[in-house]
């Protein structure tokens, strides 16, 4: 046989080429989970904080809309969580497999954004819904006496953190769905040594 001569091996995918395709299928199958996870996590907020809530308050006479909110948001919490843990595994998934691409600036704010939206929802979900909870159980209304007025500041309080997280929602799917491209084998080389020029070398 011909040194020259092609053969079906030659056509076959190098190692680098599946290694490269192995990466790619693990950065889309993470990014997916990332936009679902920030999906789901923001359509929740939106239709409980400006759909249901304002019809549950001004329909249903107090305490018992509040204990129907609390009770709401309180579940929803558990939702928040879960959805900040896969979207904070998926982060850590795409920048082991990203290589040189993780340290553009897109995914950088990706990942602090990713960070700041998680802490949002731990807060929220173990300081601030306990906290409006007691108060609506301990028969605070708001705008009435001093536990109304404490409900009613806890209340912008979680409104506040509720529209942050749902924009940087919205910041982190585009960053995902901007982020995903076609690896090359080339991406995988971070820290590879620059080749020695040419000449002779000392033993």
């Amino acid at each position: 046989m011909n040194e020259g001569q092609f053969t079906a091996a030659d056509l076959e995918p190098s190692d680098d080429d599946k290694r490269a395709a192995r990466r790619e299928l693990i950065d889309r199958v993470a990014a997916t989970v990332a936009v679902l996870s920030a999906g789901v996590w923001i359509g929740g907020m939106i239709a409980l904080g400006a759909c249901a809530a304002p019809f549950v308050f001004e329909m249903t006479p107090a305490p018992a809309s509040g204990y129907a909110m609390g009770a709401a948001f309180a579940r929803f919490d558990q939702i928040a969580i879960g959805s900040a843990v896969l979207l904070l595994g998926a982060e850590v998934a795409r920048t082991l497999v990203a290589g040189r691409r993780s340290r553009s600036l897109a995914a950088r704010v990706r990942r602090l954004v990713a960070v700041l939206m998680a802490l949002g929802a731990v807060y929220t979900g173990l300081r601030i819904t306990p906290r409006i909870l007691a108060l609506h159980h301990g028969g605070a209304r708001r705008g009435l006496g001093e536990g109304g007025a404490e409900l009613e500041r806890i209340h912008h309080h979680a409104e506040a953190i509720g529209k942050a997280v749902s924009l940087a929602g919205v910041v982190v799917i585009a960053l995902h769905v901007l982020t995903v491209g076609k690896r090359k084998p080339e991406d995988d080389e971070d820290d590879a040594p620059a080749p020695l020029p040419p000449g002779p070398r000392d033993a």
